[in-house]
């Protein structure tokens, strides 16, 4: 059996976090990585991939066959990306988000980017589907057939048929109830509307005889909390994510990621952290021989300014004569003679090099 499922109502609120996290990112890069999973006593290796999204900063979503979820820790990639991976990561470079969504009230997300869809299943062995805006398949992990859909290259993706329960549907859906046992309605709600039972049984504990009418209302109400947090529920050998309301707001992702924190895997993280802390310190370092140079620069830039303002009225009177001296086309060795015996019977320290006539500069040098 299975050792992790979402439910579908968790990947209702999965995607309305994702998207006001991530919305107006841009992807700029996926990577391949493995996870092991906590609860898995084969500790198997767990296939997923890394998609890197900057959006003010960098966030990290983790995909894996069952979830997906924003990571806080760098999860450590696979040396090598292969397969779909590399492809995506071509195609999808620098592709902005523009919305996140849940198909109905299946455990199917997309990812609408500028020029694609990008889907992913997280029911059966789980896919990954690539598409054009017009949703017909680009590429995909699996090509898979259903009785009524089939996923294939340059053929149009139909999402699963399930129903949602809204206001519409409220009173067909009380038709279809009537008169049923709880067992029943339980069973109907599952096939028909791909609701998980630990939803609608914990509305029962709450009212055993509850009417079929303030039920149906119950589990819309299910779909509108302001605040939900994700935990884990135990069924026999599988651990199931739900979303319950919570009475403030959460570390959203937290409860999902520390599912895929193992040991190795941390030991990974705190060598990579402590990597990236000397990669910090080396750069810190480089950026305070950095400023020390900026200052001394700074300083003789100043003592410059200085000096050039102390001399500022003798500068100027050279500059005129340098000008006269040009109008009488009078060789720029001549010039630069009369000017130096002028400067030693005031400014014995000083004397002028270098006068270009053409770029209108010269050199003023002082002894010390």
């Amino acid at each position: 059996m299975e050792k992790l499922e979402t439910t579908s109502t968790a990947f209702f609120y999965i995607s309305k976090e994702l998207e006001k996290e991530l919305c107006g990112g841009y992807i700029n890069n996926i990577q391949e990585l493995e996870l092991g999973y906590k609860e898995d006593l084969l500790d198997e290796q767990i296939s997923a991939i890394k998609i890197k999204i900057h959006k003010q900063q960098t966030k990290e979503l983790i995909i894996t066959e069952k979830t997906l979820f924003l990571s806080e820790h760098k999860m450590p990639v696979l040396e090598k990306t292969k397969g779909l991976c590399v492809f995506l990561k071509k195609k999808l470079y620098n592709q902005k988000i523009q919305e996140i969504k849940q198909d109905k009230n299946n455990r199917v997300l997309y990812f609408k980017l500028d020029k694609y869809y990008l889907i992913f299943e997280f029911f059966s062995k789980s896919n990954i589907i690539l598409t054009d805006l017009d949703f017909v398949v680009i590429t995909s992990k699996k090509q898979e057939i259903w009785k009524d859909r089939e996923i294939k290259t340059k053929r149009k993706y139909d999402f699963p048929q399930t129903k949602e329960i809204t206001d519409e549907n409220s009173d067909e859906i009380l038709t279809e109830i009537k008169d049923k046992k709880k067992e029943d309605i339980i069973r109907y709600l599952i096939k028909e509307y791909n609701l998980h039972p630990w939803y609608i049984e914990q509305i029962y504990l709450e009212k055993e005889n509850i009417s079929q009418k303030e039920l149906i209302e119950k589990i819309k109400q299910i779909y509108n909390h302001k605040y939900t947090k994700i935990k884990t529920i135990d069924n026999k050998d599988q651990k199931i994510i739900v979303c319950e309301k919570s009475e403030t707001e959460t570390d959203f992702f937290k409860v999902i990621e520390e599912l895929y924190l193992h040991k190795n895997t941390e030991e990974t993280i705190e060598s990579k952290e402590s990597k990236q802390m000397l990669k910090i310190k080396n750069i810190l370092d480089t950026q305070l021989e950095t400023k020390t140079e900026y200052e001394k620069i700074m300083s003789d830039f100043e003592k410059e300014g200085e000096m050039i303002y102390s001399y500022f009225t003798l500068i100027d009177q050279i500059n005129n004569q340098i000008q006269i001296a040009r109008s009488k086309k009078i060789d720029v060795e001549i010039i630069e003679n009369k000017i130096n015996e002028y400067l030693k019977k005031d400014y014995p320290n000083l004397s002028i090099t270098n006068i270009d006539l053409k770029n209108k500069t010269y050199k003023l040098k002082k002894e010390n």
